[in-house]
């Protein structure tokens, strides 16, 4: 009897063991079913182990490799293929990228769930949000596929999912950090949603007493804690840079762009770069034909309302609670970086810069749908509605991409 007493206390967790089974299953067939080609993370993992921060070669289908005298380096941040180390030492040095990022991408829906458990005590609500964050996203294209810019999006995910987590949960401040840097070191932009967790954690570190001077007001050590646990992670990036090229400086990056001017004509980043972003995240519309299949995923990407149209309900979680305000001042500056950057996210579903500040969004949305809730918990047929339209768009996204074959047709 304590047994079956202690599962139904903790349902939750068979129910979020069971969404990552679920969610590991249907990612894991609805994938190419071989690893990626683009599996710049792995020989990193290798070499790692093997004691080493550079390739000894650079396959012809690997371009973003950066050879300084004779060695070959990955440009992107390194926490991914640290990631991958487990696999090694279980499987051997025959690691598969993408089995990686589709376990987790697994974990992450299950994260996910959990955040909907803070945020509502809506089951229906925790459970319709979190099948549509697995099936109802991009996240679902990105997590099956697994190549290296893609898994290290899902990888970022994770951890700043976590962070949000904790946020709403003992708000652990050098625990967020921890988290916040380790997603940094899987996608750098994402440290610039840092005023989000300021934000939702002031009360541990302003007195809201204004008759107190406001330095005084100040409590200085849940500051420290939090920079402590992002600023171990800056360091380490740091000295990352510093033992491969001998300055502290992401300039791989930098180098990569003046080696594809194609790409980025007027450097890594510029104003001028917005409306193309802005025009793919929000109105580029999938490539129509007269002939069968008649409708085509973009490869230059599509619109966040027509891969996910229950987005919309983001829009009504309002702008003056704390809460919100978090949510966008974290959305802001990480997709400004993204807008302003020369590349739109390459072959794609969706658009995959997004996925930076989804966290957030998913929050929003949460917040939206459940100020319109039936008095019973359940959601409006609009929202089931929006819901399934968008698992059913991705469906299609995923299914065409890896398993119908995708056409060569850029637009």
């Amino acid at each position: 009897m304590n047994i079956i007493s202690t599962l139904k206390n903790r349902y939750y967790l068979i129910l979020a063991f069971f969404l990552f089974l679920l969610t590991f299953v249907i990612y894991y067939f609805s994938s190419e079913s071989q690893s990626t080609a683009y599996h710049y993370f792995a020989p990193l993992t290798e070499a790692f182990l093997d004691g080493r921060l550079y390739l000894l070669n650079k396959p012809s289908w690997l371009n973003e490799l950066l050879p300084v005298d004779g060695k070959f380096y990955v440009i992107y941040p390194p926490m991914p293929a640290i990631m991958l180390i487990p696999q090694a030492l279980i499987l051997g040095s025959d690691i598969n990228q993408t089995l990686a990022s589709v376990f987790w991408g697994g974990l992450c829906v299950s994260t996910i769930y959990f955040l909907m458990r803070r945020l509502s005590e809506s089951l229906r609500l925790q459970i319709w949000l979190t099948i549509l964050f697995a099936f109802g996203t991009i996240f679902w294209y990105l997590a099956c596929d697994g190549k290296a810019w893609f898994f290290a999006q899902v990888a970022s995910f994770f951890f700043l999912s976590l962070a949000v987590l904790e946020t709403f949960g003992k708000r652990r401040p050098l625990v967020i950090g921890l988290l916040l840097g380790a997603a940094f070191w899987c996608r750098l932009p994402v440290v610039l949603s840092l005023p989000f967790f300021l934000i939702m954690i002031s009360d541990q570190w302003i007195n809201n007493d204004k008759n107190i001077n406001l330095l005084k007001r100040i409590k200085i050590k849940p500051l420290i804690l939090l920079g402590l646990g992002v600023g171990i992670f800056v360091l380490l990036n740091f000295a990352y840079n510093y033992l491969r090229f001998e300055t502290i400086s992401d300039i791989a990056y930098n180098i990569q762009a003046k080696e594809e001017p194609w790409f980025y004509p007027k450097g890594l980043f510029h104003i001028s770069y917005i409306t193309k972003h802005l025009w793919i995240f929000f109105l580029k519309p999938p490539l129509f034909s007269w002939d069968a299949p008649y409708v085509i995923p973009s490869l230059e990407g599509m619109s966040i309302l027509i891969t996910t149209p229950a987005m919309i309900y983001v829009i009504f979680a309002g702008i003056r609670n704390k809460t919100a305000l978090a949510c966008w001042s974290a959305i802001i500056p990480v997709a400004l970086v993204s807008f302003t950057h020369g590349g739109y996210g390459w072959i794609q579903f969706g658009y995959r810069f997004a996925l930076d500040f989804y966290p957030f969004l998913l929050v929003l949305m949460a917040l939206g749908i459940k100020s319109q809730l039936k008095d019973n918990g359940d959601l409006r047929w609009h929202h089931k509605t929006l819901i399934i339209i968008s698992i059913l768009v991705n469906t299609w996204g995923v299914l065409w991409i890896n398993k119908f074959g995708w056409s060569a047709i850029w637009g």
